[in-house]
């Protein structure tokens, strides 16, 4: 596995961990909650990142 790969891996993980927490989030608090909101903004980071890597 190169190093592109295993960041790849990583980020999927992180997306993933970050998704099943927004779900909870959303669930408990709204979809209007600031730490929804938030939460939201950092995934969809992650995924232009993922998007990005994948480009190259």
């Amino acid at each position: 596995m190169n190093v592109t790969e295993k960041n790849q891996h990583s980020l999927l993980h992180e997306m993933e961990t970050k998704r099943l927490e927004l779900k909870y989030l959303a669930q408990y608090h709204g979809f209007s909650h600031p730490e929804t909101v938030r939460l939201s903004q950092e995934l969809d980071d992650l995924f232009n990142t993922y998007h990005q890597l994948n480009q190259q």
